[in-house]
């Protein structure tokens, strides 16, 4: 069954998914909700200010009032409890579609303005006089393009009731000794829950799927550490003649693991090492010490980072640890570097066949890449074999190093520069608000500081039922005028890569005093001159984002700051979280609380386990990893021995 073929999929709508590579209805009812948002079923006198909630009653025809700037429509809503004000923005529409005489669900945020309590743009259906209201968990999607969280939920809500279910992937003895229900049941689901036990039974299946993939993936990989190659031989004196004259002393965390690299480059076995950091201690000069031995001892070295920005910051950091000893090259979709250069940086446009590289002896990537099929199949057509170092920040947990990654050697770098000053982490309160940002234009006008500024969101609301929290657009013009003689600029996902670039260039130059940018700026953005990190509506990040985000400042020798502000109606295990990550600095254990204070439901995205792009999976469930793991073994060894099956009888054909 085609896409278009689904009720409410037109040619407009198939344009905009087919962009964002949804191209099937397996692929749309894989795009996931990033949370839930419960409506609570209640009456108006009973409604809280700052609720969700969904009403049932009567309204009043609206009527369109024009202002200078904006035109509104107002609406009084009456159920037998009592009445409040409906309201809308520039939708002129809705009069001609609310009829006085019918009954309707109403769903939406109470809140108050003026004295008047009020819903702002809520959601109206139409319903029989003798429906009784109930709780309602309604998904929140990633927006795609044009295509906003509820026009998205309604072309999925079709795709489920008119296409084909999911087939199941895993089989029955699998599914029955682990207690997780069928792979259709689950989508179905997650995004329609009924409740809360629902929704985890749901989440459960699809983390399941997701750590069980990763582990046949390592159990594939375990074959990269058996690969022959050319052991590299090089004069140890002119890379400790390197090392002594570099502008710093690096950590012993940082020699001990360039001698465990050295070790492995100089072995017939091709190396397969991760190299795990904490945020900011200082994987790039590690990297840059591999590359420098592979050059000494006449190969090359390609390295790959996930987006443009990383890949220039990468060049950019290793061209200055090498300076004149060697040639850096940058190759992107926008760049055209020399292929012949000792050391290649890029994105994974290096991968593509019009590239020919010969001669290269190590191959590193860095944050945020999964290494999978594509870079396994590049790897596979060099020769002799490269050797490979994997870069992340993610903590990783003693349980995840004995199962996905149980066939890679791990070197830690466990300890910090000696000058670097722990980051001061704030979690204040709006009031506290005119007060902090009189210290940050301190802090910038007396000390030539700057700031970063981050928000969850680019627009003011993420979907048509409005939610309004801080907007990266919003904030900027507040800061405009909080910040009048002091230069802002805006960065987010949507821009074009050059656009980012130029954006961060200017702010890395000093040009930027203050960038507000979304929540891209997490992973490998060095801002030397950038100490103070202020980020809007915490609540909404994962805590292991938010450490991502606080290392991005304090990374030279002075000072860092990290400022949360949280929404005034945040609950109060939101706000027990952020307390939590104000008082530890161990990525780890950030990560391992996020994971047990985590309410029922409740996503955090991507974000923070960003090496894997896990959507529900938590790298840190202890009890899920090992489940895994045995299900993958079990699983490998069937496919194994099926594989011998069919080549024994292949054998005795031929025979």
């Amino acid at each position: 069954m085609q896409l278009k073929e689904i009720p409410g999929i037109g040619d407009k709508i198939a344009s905009v998914l087919e962009k964002h590579e949804i191209n099937t209805i397996h692929d749309l009812l894989f795009h996931f909700p990033r949370t839930y948002r419960t409506y609570h079923a209640t009456n108006v006198l009973d409604a809280q200010i700052g609720d969700w909630v969904s009403l049932v009653g009567t309204s009043s025809r609206p009527i369109s009032k024009h202002g200078a700037h904006v035109t509104s429509q107002l609406a009084t809503f009456k159920d037998i409890s009592g009445s409040l004000t409906l309201r809308w923005f520039n939708s002129p529409f809705i009069v001609r579609t609310v009829s006085p005489g019918d009954t309707y669900l109403v769903r939406g945020q109470l809140t108050i303005f003026g004295g008047t309590r009020q819903i702002v743009s809520p959601s109206l259906k139409k319903i029989d006089y003798d429906f009784v209201g109930q709780d309602e968990m309604m998904p929140i999607y990633p927006t795609l393009g044009t295509l906003k969280s509820g026009g998205i939920r309604k072309i999925i809500y079709s795709a489920l009731d008119h296409g084909e279910r999911i087939e199941e992937t895993l089989s029955d003895d699998i599914r029955t000794s682990h207690n997780l229900i069928d792979l259709g049941s689950a989508i179905e689901i997650i995004h329609r829950p009924d409740s809360k036990e629902d929704l985890e039974s749901a989440i459960r299946r699809l983390a399941f799927d997701e750590l069980y993939t990763l582990q046949l993936e390592s159990l594939e990989n375990s074959e990269l550490n058996k690969v022959a190659t050319d052991p590299l031989h090089w004069d140890t004196g002119l890379l400790e003649h390197w090392i002594a004259n570099l502008p710093f002393t690096p950590t012993n965390a940082q020699i001990r693991v360039m001698g465990e690299i050295s070790a492995d480059l100089s072995r017939p076995i091709a190396m397969h090492r991760l190299l795990a950091g904490e945020v900011g201690s200082g994987k790039t000069l590690v990297a840059a010490s591999a590359a420098l031995s592979v050059h000494l001892a006449g190969k090359r070295t390609l390295v790959m980072a996930p987006t443009q920005i990383l890949a220039e910051q990468l060049y950019t950091s290793i061209k200055n640890f090498m300076g004149p000893t060697l040639k850096v090259s940058l190759i992107t979709a926008t760049q055209k570097g020399d292929e012949d250069a000792n050391i290649v940086v890029g994105t994974q446009a290096i991968l593509s066949p019009k590239h020919k590289f010969e001669n290269v002896g190590l191959v590193i990537v860095d944050e945020q890449h999964k290494f999978g099929v594509k870079q396994r199949e590049y790897l596979s057509l060099l020769r002799p074999a490269p050797h490979v170092l994997m870069m992340t920040a993610t903590p990783i947990p003693r349980t995840l190093a004995m199962t996905i990654f149980s066939n890679m050697d791990i070197s830690r770098l466990d300890e910090l520069p000696k000058n670097r000053l722990p980051i001061k982490t704030f979690f204040l309160n709006q009031s506290q608000r005119d007060k902090a940002m009189d210290w940050i234009k301190n802090e910038i006008t007396t000390k030539q500081n700057q700031a970063f500024v981050v928000v969850p969101l680019i627009e003011e609301a993420e979907d048509n039922e409005g939610d309004p929290k801080k907007s990266l657009k919003l904030l900027e013009t507040d800061l405009k005028n909080r910040f009048p003689t002091q230069t802002i600029d805006i960065m987010h996902g949507k821009m074009k890569e050059a656009e980012k670039t130029g954006h961060l260039k200017a702010f890395r130059d000093g040009v930027t005093e203050i960038l507000v940018a979304t929540s891209m700026v997490e992973v490998g953005i060095d801002i030397p001159g950038a100490n103070i990190m202020v980020i809007e509506d915490a609540e909404r990040f994962g805590l292991a984002q938010l450490h991502q985000l606080r290392g991005r400042v304090g990374r030279g020798d002075k000072q860092g700051y990290c400022l949360l502000f949280a929404h005034e109606k945040s609950s109060s295990l939101a706000k027990e979280r952020l307390k939590y990550f104000v008082s530890e600095i161990n990525g780890e254990k950030l990560a391992l609380y996020d994971l047990d204070s985590r309410g029922p439901g409740e996503l955090f995205g991507e974000s923070q386990h960003g090496f894997f792009n896990l959507h529900f999976a938590s790298i840190y469930d202890t009890e899920l990893l090992k489940e895994t793991s045995e299900a993958a073994k079990i699983a490998g060894y069937d496919t194994t021995t099926k594989k011998k099956m069919v080549h024994s009888q292949t054998r005795q054909e031929k025979s």
